[in-house]
């Protein structure tokens, strides 16, 4: 089941900057000692000294790099699915499912920020070093005890990863009826609904290009999905193409004409 909207980040694997799949048995902590390992154990010949590269600031945005406060009816940004909000960093994800208790099937990790720039740099013919090690979340799934499923998929900014889009799919046996109750319940009246065999409904709130929500759910299961706003995967990016910009324009010499 594709995630909604355009994911930039997973043309990554294109690039060669998918970190690895990692079959999962516990929680998302666990399966990431040995990534955390490799990050702090010292190269054998020594510390290899990395030109300097200046990362930009993560932007401060509520449902985009922080996730938002308590749920507003009617404001997407704030919506949680299965606990999960928009904008939730990978500790907030991991917290999450280990307190509810979700059995993870799949993780997917990216390399970090910097190494997206050094490796951009070095595409580009500069001296951008060697690639770090590290390596973030990026996609994931997780069961709930009920037999849903939960797919999560994140965007990679200069301090870690950050939820983009989250979508549940459904088990069967939940009536159309009792699914509007409980979403209309959560998240209040949707911009657009129709009911019959299932309940299918969209949330935008004011901003029609923002965060939204959709539901197509019935007897037969289906799914329920929370997904930033259109674009929104290009603002990392843009984040790297400023860094990269930055790097050049510093050790740049005078032009002669």
């Amino acid at each position: 089941m594709p995630f909604p909207g355009k994911r930039l980040q997973t043309g990554l694997a294109a690039c060669g900057l998918v970190a690895a799949i990692v079959p999962a048995t516990g929680a998302l902590a666990q399966q990431t000692l040995l990534d955390k390992a490799l990050d702090r154990f010292p190269s054998l010949v020594g510390a290899i000294r990395q030109p300097s590269v200046a990362l930009p600031p993560t932007p401060y945005v509520a449902g985009v790099t922080r996730a938002a406060g308590a749920v507003v009816p009617g404001d997407v940004k704030t919506f949680d699915l299965g606990g999960f909000r928009l904008g939730m960093s990978e500790p907030e994800v991991e917290a999450v499912a280990k307190s509810r208790g979700y059995t993870v099937g799949r993780i997917l990790r990216f390399v970090d920020f910097e190494t997206q720039v050094r490796a951009a740099i070095n595409a580009h013919g500069g001296a951008g070093g060697r690639p770090t090690k590290h390596a973030v979340l990026g996609e994931t799934s997780l069961t709930d005890r009920n037999g849903g499923k939960y797919q999560l998929t994140m965007l990679v900014w200069p301090d870690g990863s950050h939820l983009d889009a989250v979508t549940y799919i459904a088990p069967r046996g939940t009536g159309s009826e009792e699914w509007r109750r409980v979403l209309v319940a959560k998240w209040g009246t949707p911009d657009s609904e129709t009911i019959g065999q299932s309940f299918v409904a969209r949330w935008r709130g004011r901003d029609a290009a923002g965060p939204g929500a959709g539901a197509q759910v019935g007897p037969s299961g289906g799914t329920v999905s929370l997904f930033s706003a259109e674009g929104s995967e290009g603002r990392p990016a843009a984040l790297v193409d400023q860094a990269v910009d930055a790097f050049f324009a510093a050790r740049a010499g005078r032009p002669s004409l």
